[in-house]
């Protein structure tokens, strides 16, 4: 992995280009709708009913037909997920010669960029990726961490984006202020580690835990 280096990307307004119209394709755009990309295009002769499905919902652009080199153009993010190598390959090289990022999904090494393994829970956004060297361990760790971190950890995510909220806007000072949000954080860690519950936020409760966390900071000093 040394040669990658590994970044969250905004993709909200930006043109992302998937060549493909298989089962591959279904799972690489469907990451993409749930990473936030509005402009999704796909580009295949012929497309899964999933993915007519999202083109009839306006989720994506289907063009039903091969590729041709000028669908790069104007292109940030490009997934060649063909069954056929030498476009996959073709395309990535096209990209490379465009300055666009290219995932290649049947030989990462050969495009740009890779996908890892994710599992998301609210805002917490968990990424596993072996490089290409052990795909099976990196679906191993992913199920692993989906069951220690389950659907419901993301109600305890937003629960601390709130109380953060709440603590950066008070008159605390700032050694405090890092002091309270870094117990928070080790708090719903731990409820992690059990596997005891979650945290739920209504306004009361983001007062009551903040008020919480203060008496056990004035208590340790």
């Amino acid at each position: 992995m040394k040669a990658y280096y590994p970044m969250m990307v905004k993709l909200q307004g930006k043109r992302c280009v998937v060549f493909g119209g298989g089962s591959v394709a279904e799972r690489k755009v469907q990451g993409l709708l749930d990473g936030g990309a509005d402009q999704v295009e796909v580009i295949a002769p012929a497309a899964s009913s999933a993915l007519q499905e999202l083109a009839l919902a306006g989720s994506i652009e289907l063009v039903q037909r091969e590729y041709r080199e000028g669908d790069l153009q104007g292109a940030m993010l490009v997934i060649a997920a063909t069954n056929n190598r030498h476009v996959n390959k073709e395309l990535a090289a096209l990209g490379e010669r465009l300055g666009i990022f290219v995932n290649v999904a049947d030989l990462g090494e050969e495009g740009s960029f890779v996908t890892p393994s994710i599992v998301r829970r609210g805002e917490l956004l968990l990424a596993v990726t072996t490089g290409g060297a052990s795909p099976a361990l990196a679906a191993i760790v992913k199920r692993r961490l989906a069951k220690q971190f389950d659907e419901s950890f993301g109600d305890s995510v937003e629960g601390l984006r709130l109380l953060r909220a709440r603590v950066l806007s008070s008159s605390l000072n700032p050694e405090l202020r890092t002091s309270l949000l870094r117990m928070a954080a080790e708090e719903v860690a731990a409820q992690a580690e059990r596997n005891d519950g979650r945290f739920t936020y209504t306004e009361s409760q983001i007062d009551e835990w903040m008020s919480r966390l203060l008496q056990a900071a004035e208590r340790s000093e």
